[in-house]
């Protein structure tokens, strides 16, 4: 039997049409199936209500949902145990991932040091332009340019209300004296 280009075409032309519904069919599929994956998910603890810098939060105020993985912050804590209890360190927004770090609790103010305590300072400009963070440390400038504290570390930063540093109880009342009198500057010290 010989085969010519004739009945070669014409087998082509019948199988043509349904190998093209065929072929699309598949890729329909595989584009359906692709949509409809599942999500790789991790537990995440997420804010369920706004939380005012310095407020405590509480058991309501977070809850654990499943994250998708792939833009889940590192830091994420995946357990409520490790963020309620603690103050918020700045504004938290609902839906937002909580990190340890968007809280303090008394475990900031004891690695300070056994004889820490915690001083409140104004707003001043250093603290308003959003480069010192909780965990930074920072020098205490007095009037006239004397250091009152060293390497201070940041508990909390506002704009509205200011800075909570952790000074040496010996050198508080200085530092609270210097802050009343509007003498009182903060440098970022360096890491």
């Amino acid at each position: 039997m010989v085969i010519t280009s004739w009945s070669l075409d014409r087998r082509w032309q019948r199988i043509r049409r349904p190998l093209a519904v065929l072929l699309i069919g598949v890729g329909a599929l595989l584009l359906w199936s692709r949509e409809h994956a599942p999500i790789a998910t991790l537990p995440t603890v997420v804010a369920t209500a706004d939380v005012a810098v310095g407020d405590v939060v509480g058991p309501d105020d977070v809850e654990v949902v499943a994250w998708p993985a792939e833009s889940r912050p590192p830091p994420a804590a995946a357990d409520p145990a490790t963020i309620t209890g603690r103050r918020a360190a700045s504004a938290i927004r609902a839906g937002e991932p909580l990190t340890d770090q968007r809280v303090i609790g008394p475990s900031l103010l004891a690695t300070a040091g056994p004889d820490s305590v915690a001083v409140s300072l104004p707003a001043d400009p250093l603290s308003a332009s959003g480069l010192v963070r909780p965990g930074d440390r920072v020098d205490v400038i007095g009037g006239r340019g004397a250091v009152l504290v060293s390497g201070a570390p940041v508990l909390t930063v506002s704009q509205e209300t200011g800075t909570v540093l952790a000074v040496p109880a010996s050198v508080a009342p200085n530092v609270v004296s210097a802050a009343g009198a509007d003498a009182i500057a903060l440098v970022l010290a360096q890491a």
